[in-house]
């Protein structure tokens, strides 16, 4: 395992954001913040060995150089382990990847279906599901 190391002024993780298409992210943080299913998470150096469910939204984390930064995830799991952080996910997107007018459109969608509560041919699990993504969607591009 890499160990943490001293820089940009306090000690840093390493974090890993990772899909089953790739690894987006591999880089030096101070901090990270995800949303797990029971409510928010912060990490700092030297945290307790952790794994928790997440859920689609926003992870943020502050760089080595102090400059905050954000992505949206999907559905999967954090991984604490030693000063290494892995999210595990089924997708990930950086902000300047997200097309804000399709995810607000598909917010739109997502929303317009779960409206019709009783209809019975609506897979209300799966457009609750969308409807999480596309927020987490705007909320990486600050749109929401």
């Amino acid at each position: 395992m890499v160990e943490a190391t001293q820089g940009g002024g306090g000690k840093t993780l390493r974090l890993q954001v990772i899909t089953p298409e790739r690894v987006l992210l591999d880089t030096r943080a101070r901090s990270v913040q995800a949303v797990a299913v029971d409510g928010m998470l912060g990490v700092l150096y030297n945290h307790a060995p952790l794994v928790t469910p997440l859920v689609p939204a926003v992870l943020e984390y502050v760089e080595e150089n102090g400059e905050r930064r954000s992505l949206a995830v999907g559905e999967g799991f954090l991984e604490v382990v030693a000063n290494e952080v892995r999210a595990l996910v089924d997708s990930a997107e950086r902000p300047e990847q997200i097309d804000a007018e399709r995810a607000a459109a598909a917010r739109q969608r997502a929303e317009q279906r779960l409206a019709t509560r009783g209809a019975k041919d609506i897979d209300y699990a799966r457009a609750e599901a969308a409807l999480r993504r596309a927020i987490a969607r705007l909320k990486a591009v600050k749109r929401l």
